[in-house]
C-alpha cells in the first residue's frame, strides 16, 4: 500500500512553526535506516530537546528507544558509576562498523547522560519519556493534524482521515501502542486527551 505523500518538509514548517517555537523537524525512523522525509515520520521537537535526543540514540529508531526505554533510563540513572558506555547504541544502522564501535565504547559521564535524558523528555520519571515518545507516535499517526487536535477531535473528521490516509506498519504500530487494537472515535479521543496532557 503507498502512503499518501502529505505535506512537504518546508509547508509542515510553516503549520508547525505557529504552534511550536523554536523546534527541529526530527525523523522518527531516522532517514539512514530508509525512514521517509514525511508529514507522518517528522516530529516538531524543540531544539535543545532534540539535540539531547540526538546525544542519547544517535540514530535508533522509535521502536528502537521504544523497546530499550526502561533498560536504557535504568542503565543511566540506577548504574553507581560516573561513567558508562552506551551498550544501547548496538542497534543503530551505522555503516561503517569501526565509528559503531567507537561511538558504543566511548565511554560517557553519567551526570550529563543524565542531563541529557532531563533535556530529552523534560524529566527523569521513566513514565514521562514513554508519555513524550507516545506524543511522537501521534505525530506518526495523524502526521500535521497534530496541530489542530480540535479539527482531530470532530468524529467525522477522524473518520474521513484514516479513509484518506490508511495506516503503513509503521503508522498502525504507532496507532495500536497509543490506542490499543480496537478503539472507537470516543475512545481514541480520551486516549488522545490523556497523551496530550
Amino acid at each position: 500500500m503507498t502512503l499518501p505523500k502529505g505535506r512537504s518538509k518546508s509547508e509542515l514548517q510553516k503549520v508547525y512553526g505557529k504552534k511550536f517555537r523554536q523546534f527541529n523537524l526530527h525523523h522518527m525512523i531516522p532517514s539512514s535506516c530508509g525512514g521517509l522525509t514525511n508529514e507522518f515520520n517528522l516530529f516538531p521537537y524543540k531544539t535543545k530537546s532534540h539535540s539531547a535526543y540526538n546525544y542519547l540514540f544517535l540514530n535508533m529508531s522509535i521502536w528502537q528507544v521504544w523497546e530499550r526505554t526502561q533498560e536504557i533510563h535504568r542503565a543511566i540513572f540506577d548504574s553507581g558509576d560516573e561513567f558508562i558506555n552506551r551498550h544501547w547504541l548496538e542497534v543503530c544502522c551505522i555503516r561503517c562498523e569501526n565509528e559503531k564501535r567507537r561511538q558504543i565504547e566511548k565511554r560517557m559521564s553519567v551526570i550529563e547522560l543524565q542531563e541529557q535524558w532531563r533535556k530529552a523528555f523534560g524529566g527523569e520519571s521513566l513514565q514521562q519519556a514513554r508519555k513524550i515518545l507516545k506524543f511522537m507516535m501521534l505525530f506518526m499517526v495523524f502526521g500535521s493534524r497534530m496541530a489542530n487536535t480540535d479539527h482531530l477531535f470532530n468524529n467525522g473528521n477522524l473518520i474521513e482521515f484514516f479513509e484518506k490516509y490508511p495506516a503503513n506498519e509503521d503508522r498502525l504500530r504507532a496507532f495500536n501502542i497509543c490506542f490499543g487494537e480496537s478503539v472507537d472515535c470516543s475512545r481514541i479521543k480520551t486516549k488522545m486527551s490523556k497523551i496530550l496532557r
